[in-house]
């Protein structure tokens, strides 16, 4: 639907990689992307929203894809509340019991049938690993090796879940941004979620203190996260294990700079401890 909307006379309430937010009317937001190559993300993401209606998953209602000056943008639900990252900056004290509050949404989350038009997660990784720049070919060969060998599944993959895309309001968790949705193996899921708590990359602003702070809040919500998760459910660590390799991989191509190092390392120590016979199921453990 083309309408005519002045986009810049819309008061902004926030702002990220690919996408900034606009208050749009009473409890309506105008979700809208920051970039060209973005706009096939927002209309997906739209089609994602739309499929999980009604779902047990709760996230903010969308009312309809627009297009404002020539780009796809989403009238949805505004969420007015603190993110679970926000609610761990301001009592650390609370990081393990958000960390099992987060493994049971997850739980929730990977228990839901992923139904068109959502992607497959294995291609998607696929693509990620051979265009990243980060890794020598011979090590992507042995990670794709590695991808082929995992197996396929049904389970809905969030592809971002982190307390940051959560959301409380009225003590209801709405789970927020899934253009990076996908269908597959829960392990891979899992496995990512758990990347993103263990590698907290160094942002602008933030000294070496408060920089080894979060990285050790990190490592702990990590492993109470997994620990609640495999009580939930059934996790093959050596399936685990691969799927932490190849997301780490994956990550080396759009992961944040002061990532992609460590994870690249990590692939190469991986993959050598691999050829020396160590036990798969422990690998994910040197990330």
């Amino acid at each position: 639907m083309n309408t005519e909307i002045d986009i810049r006379a819309l008061p902004l309430l926030a702002r990220g990689g690919q996408a900034e937010i606009y208050a749009f009317g009473e409890g309506r937001v105008l979700r809208f992307p920051t970039r060209p190559r973005d706009f096939d993300r927002i209309r997906y993401e739209y089609a994602v929203y739309r499929m999980l209606a009604g779902s047990r998953v709760s996230v903010p209602a969308v009312y309809e894809l627009l297009e404002v000056d020539g780009a796809p943008a989403i009238v949805m639900e505004r969420i007015d509340g603190s993110s679970m990252m926000d609610q761990i900056r301001r009592n650390p004290l609370s990081a393990g019991r958000r960390a099992i509050e987060l493994a049971k949404l997850h739980h929730q989350v990977l228990g839901t049938h992923a139904e068109a038009p959502v992607r497959e997660t294995r291609s998607n990784a696929r693509y990620c690993v051979q265009a990243s720049q980060r890794l020598p070919d011979e090590l992507k060969a042995e990670v794709i090796r590695i991808l082929d060998k995992l197996p396929d599944g049904d389970s809905l993959c969030h592809g971002d879940f982190h307390p940051g895309n959560i959301i409380c309001r009225d003590r209801t968790d709405y789970i927020i941004d899934w253009s990076g949705s996908s269908k597959g193996d829960c392990h891979a899921d899992v496995a990512h979620s758990y990347i993103l708590l263990k590698v907290v990359p160094k942002t602008p602003g933030v000294g070496p203190f408060l920089h080894l702070l979060q990285r050790r809040i990190g490592r702990m919500i990590a492993d109470s996260y997994l620990q609640t998760l495999r009580s939930l459910r059934s996790l093959d660590e050596r399936t685990l294990s691969r799927w932490v390799l190849v997301k780490a991989a994956e990550r080396t191509f759009y992961g944040l700079p002061s990532e992609q190092d460590r994870l690249a390392r990590f692939v190469n120590e991986y993959i050598s401890s691999l050829q020396t016979g160590r036990k798969e199921e422990e690998l994910y453990r040197l990330l």
